[in-house]
């Protein structure tokens, strides 16, 4: 069951209807919450099922010897190490023991040595990696005393499988959802408005730019670099770009609008990326709650701590993105998409040292910071910078990458023979949204917005009927998987 497929159509209103016609207490609606997740969950993985359970069970348990100070200090380590430890071999075994192995027999060929290691095919159970996070994170909480353990098992439960953000977050922290939960919700009109309007613009973004951009101009490119020109090739990499984008974008703002709709409030995911001046301020905009989480739980306690990495940023920063990268997926090229952006990181760091450093001595260089001339260089680098890597992204192994690169350069003019008439218009409307929507961030565009809040009811009605209808001819419902839920 896909956020955007016939069944999901069916299912969201029964779900609406018995969260909100029982009476107002949080037992209730937790419950029939609850419920809905364990059958959105079924219908997508159900022989993981228990394994999803299973941990909930154990995390919930350890989480309130963790927190109980009546016990001695080795005893809640303990029971801390016992809780992440279940979870990351979890993540481990599924998600990179065939990984390990391939690399352990590559290493022992390379030293011409016998290996008996054999590559493992593991299904990975869906939404492993999101909820992994959101339950360490939990302990890890409960741990320095951020918060206090969940008492209810119906709340907690309800917290890590709420079924909206399952596939592909955003990434929960129980601070803020926990909370939520905790008290009865009641049925807010402003509430219930933006997450319709949340929910029809990540459908939009899903089920539209995403899905016309990829089969036509994404994937005939990538899977066959020789057949295609440079200028195809180019637009293929752009294209990815609003794909990517307009798949996960769209995925946060369809969970968000979901989690409106029930009264609840999931964090904003993403924030105009495409407008960045630098890898630091774009990484604050893309996926901002898996960089949130990395740098609370990792970056932080690493470099501000007692061990070896205290006080070594950049190298801290690599080691991050790194492993910001394995996440993503078991490949060397995600292991180095990840490194080329914690590079890309460290770099910016040292640059930004010296030259505040140089503005300290001579406020020229404060005012040539200031001018247009310097704020393009730096969007034109960093955007650049993230386009390039995205190669990495997208490639299926390192050999892919290089005849990639070499079709950027290459000579012709060919282009895929999926790019006709009707698609290129489809695919140059995808493109123009991504400017728009963008652009409407920008200080400039406040008068637009604030004309757009003005607009009569009945126009903004007849609007979103015209964008209902052009869905529904150019993206069917359950048209297309979504990228991030193999992550």
């Amino acid at each position: 069951m896909s956020l955007t497929g016939v069944a999901f159509a069916l299912f969201l209103p029964l779900v609406l209807g018995a969260y909100w016609l029982l009476p107002r207490r949080a037992v209730l609606q937790n419950a029939v919450l609850l419920l809905a997740s364990l059958g959105f969950y079924l219908s997508w993985s159900p022989e993981w099922l228990l394994l999803l359970i299973f941990g909930t069970v154990l995390d919930f348990g350890l989480a309130q010897v963790v927190a109980d100070e009546r016990r001695p200090t080795g005893v809640r380590r303990l029971a801390l190490g016992v809780a992440v430890a279940a979870n990351l071999g979890a993540l481990l075994w599924f998600k990179y023991v065939g990984f390990l192995t391939d690399a352990m027999h590559a290493l022992f060929a390379a030293a011409g040595l016998p290996s008996s290691a054999t590559a493992m095919a593991v299904v990975l159970p869906l939404g492993l990696s999101y909820y992994t996070l959101i339950r360490i994170g939990y302990l890890l909480d409960v741990h320095h005393r951020r918060i206090a353990p969940s008492r209810s098992l119906l709340e907690f439960a309800t917290f890590v499988m709420f079924f909206p953000q399952i596939i592909a977050g955003p990434i929960t922290r129980a601070g803020r959802m926990l909370p939520q939960l905790r008290d009865a919700r009641r049925l807010d009109p402003t509430r219930v408005a933006q997450g319709a309007n949340a929910f029809l613009l990540g459908w939009w973004m899903k089920g539209y730019l995403a899905d016309w951009i990829a089969p036509a101009l994404v994937e005939p490119v990538f899977a066959d670099p020789g057949a295609a020109g440079a200028a195809a090739h180019w637009l293929a990499l752009g294209g990815y770009a609003v794909q990517v984008f307009g798949d996960f974008a769209g995925y946060s703002l369809l969970a968000i609008g979901v989690a409106a709709l029930l009264g609840l409030e999931l964090p904003v995911n993403f924030d105009r990326p495409f407008l960045s001046r630098s890898m630091p301020e774009f990484w604050r905009r893309w996926h901002i709650s898996l960089n949130t989480w990395l740098f609370d739980y990792l970056y932080g306690p690493w470099v501000t701590g007692t061990g070896w990495l205290r006080g070594r940023i950049a190298l801290t920063l690599v080691l991050v993105f790194a492993l910001s990268g394995l996440w993503h997926g078991a490949r060397w090229t995600f292991v180095v998409w990840g490194l080329l952006h914690g590079l890309a990181l460290a770099v910016h760091h040292g640059w930004d040292t010296w030259y505040r450093a140089r503005c300290r001595v001579d406020r020229r260089w404060v005012t040539a910071r200031k001018h247009a001339a310097y704020a393009l260089a730096a969007w034109l680098l960093t955007q650049a910078w993230f386009l390039g890597s995205l190669i990495l992204f997208r490639a299926e192994d390192l050999g892919s990458v290089g005849r990639f690169l070499r079709g950027l350069l290459g000579q012709g003019t060919g282009f895929p023979a999926e790019m006709d008439a009707i698609t290129l218009v489809n695919c140059a409307v995808a493109f123009g949204f991504i400017v728009v929507h963008h652009l409407l961030a920008l200080p400039a565009a406040e008068r637009v917005r604030s004309l757009g809040a003005r607009t009569p009811a009945a126009l903004r009605g007849i609007f979103y009927g015209g964008v209902i209808v052009w869905l529904l001819v150019f993206a069917p419902l359950g048209r297309g998987t979504f990228i991030y839920a193999q992550f």
